[in-house]
């Protein structure tokens, strides 16, 4: 599966290092990350470098979770609001600081305050285990930590996620920004067909007729017309099918689940 390390966050007096999934975003310049997600687009901030964020902006988008933050939490996301919040109060970075939590994985052992060391501080670890997950989980998370700190490239990912809200599927960055591209374009300009949005989205498609490009058929004077009608079908079929996994997303999402583009 996919998991990514995060630096470390102080809380309640213990020193512990999370991991995610999937690589958390980029908040602020000094944070490292092991692995760098392939960008949405060229030159995307830090911050939309991670399957998070899609996930907060596509809820943003879904009409009962609005009604529900509206309520102050009270409507058909009330559930998912404990966890999630108010995401129109503030933008997503804030929102990220605030609720990270709720998809970062629950190690069964944890570093905990190095400066309780009787020894040389520099090769001593305090740990604290969570024996309610049980002795495989523990002696899991136990090799895990020696690995990470020993031989850190040689860390294997887990596919059991522990976390309270989990990704459910691989993402793919760039596929969700134009997904959520095409689905701005078809909510704000209704009236805009769908070849138009494919071209303001800068989505291709086959430029060729029979293997000739236009310029060929130009020059072989055969018409473009039936290349033209080609690339117009082609790029209505990727429009609408965006806009159908756009929409998909928002409702699984309602439901604390994604990426996950199907309603069965």
């Amino acid at each position: 599966s996919f998991m990514e390390s995060l630096p470390d966050y102080q809380a309640s007096g213990c020193f512990s290092q999370f991991s995610f999934q999937c690589a958390p975003p980029k908040i602020t310049e000094n944070q490292q990350l092991r692995i760098a997600p392939t960008p949405p687009y060229r030159g995307a901030p830090g911050y939309k470098c991670s399957v998070y964020y899609y996930w907060w902006r596509f809820l943003k988008l879904s009409s009962n979770y609005y009604q529900t933050c509206k309520e102050d939490g009270r409507g058909p996301c009330a559930k998912l609001f404990q966890d999630f919040g108010d995401l129109y109060k503030t933008g997503f970075r804030n929102w990220w600081q605030e609720r990270w939590h709720i998809f970062a994985e629950r190690p069964a052992v944890t570093i905990a305050d190095r400066q309780t060391a009787t020894s040389d501080p520099a090769n001593i670890l305090t740990i604290q285990l969570d024996l309610s997950r049980g002795k495989e989980a523990v002696m899991r998370s136990l090799e895990a930590l020696h690995l990470h700190i020993h031989y850190p490239e040689r860390v294997t990912k887990t596919s059991r996620s522990t976390a309270r809200y989990s990704v459910f599927s691989r993402p793919i960055l760039m596929t969700l920004h134009r997904q959520l591209q095409v689905y701005q374009h078809k909510v704000r300009d209704p009236n805009t067909t769908d070849a138009e949005i494919a071209d303001r989205v800068g989505i291709t498609v086959n430029n060729r007729l029979e293997g000739l490009t236009e310029r060929q058929l130009i020059k072989a004077g055969i018409s473009t017309d039936q290349l033209h009608a080609q690339m117009r079908r082609a790029k209505n079929r990727v429009v609408q099918r965006d806009f159908r996994m756009a929409c998909s997303l928002i409702k699984n999402a309602e439901e604390g689940l994604f990426p996950k583009t199907d309603t069965r």
